[in-house]
């Protein structure tokens, strides 16, 4: 079985590995901006139709391990009324995913991106309604972006007078909504075995960043982590938008 695709440098494969660790450390200590970012990263090192699937099961493995060490604090109702909306949303998103030029979705994750890290996200209620909407709206997304849990925690960040629960009911739902996009995108035809080992040391240093995370972080003020994230989000998504936009011309 070959163990690197070969559309991926040796130096890109080690760097993805690398930046695994210190997103999902990110993450741990911001409690947002690690898939985004890594989502960036990998947007701008492998070919443009491998990266929302292998980023998929790359984040479900973190957020598996993040969801471990905090499920005594998910809200479980949310999670069901999110996931009952996400499976129709993800569902609808396979229809169209396959047809979608790659400048197309290189695009999109460039707008997604600079959207995520400079303009304020839109709230809702916790109700059954609003819940399955913001699932099947960010399900449906997911499929052609991946990196949706921006949106999903600052429209449930109020909700929660305790930053564990936020915490863990995302990463509960990003679990739900990242098995359902696997499945999709292994019925499609992707070919998950070629990036299996990306895949898998990529979780394991992602799970190592989620433990380690609070103790390297938590020491950087969090104004000056945010402004450093905003920077380098900003960067990757314009290298984005002009390698996409460029496609057309």
């Amino acid at each position: 079985m070959q163990w690197q695709p070969e559309a991926v440098a040796d130096w890109a494969f080690w760097l993805l590995v690398v930046c695994s660790y210190f997103t999902s450390a990110l993450t741990a200590a911001l409690g947002i901006g690690g898939g985004v970012t890594l989502l960036a990263i990998m947007a701008n090192l492998l070919p443009a139709l491998s990266v929302v699937p292998v980023h998929t099961v790359v984040q479900f493995g973190s957020n598996f391990g993040r969801l471990l060490t905090l499920r005594g604090f998910a809200d479980w109702r949310i999670l069901l009324w999110f996931s009952l909306g996400g499976v129709v949303g993800a569902l609808a998103g396979g229809q169209l995913v396959i047809s979608v030029p790659a400048a197309v979705i290189q695009t999109a994750m460039g707008v997604f991106i600079l959207y995520s890290a400079w303009l304020p996200i839109f709230k809702l209620s916790s109700g059954r309604s609003s819940m399955a909407l913001l699932g099947g709206v960010t399900s449906f997304l997911g499929m052609f972006i991946s990196g949706t849990g921006p949106f999903v925690y600052v429209v449930l960040k109020d909700l929660f007078s305790d930053r564990r629960g936020v915490m863990a009911t995302v990463a509960a739902i990003n679990v739900s909504q990242q098995a359902v996009r696997a499945i999709i995108f292994a019925l499609l035809g992707f070919a998950f075995a070629q990036w299996w080992l990306l895949i898998a040391l990529m979780i394991a240093t992602g799970f190592l960043g989620t433990l380690t995370g609070k103790v390297f972080l938590e020491r950087v003020p969090l104004h000056i982590a945010q402004r450093l994230l905003k920077l380098v989000l900003t960067l990757l998504a314009l290298r984005l938008l002009y390698v996409g936009i460029s496609q057309f011309f």
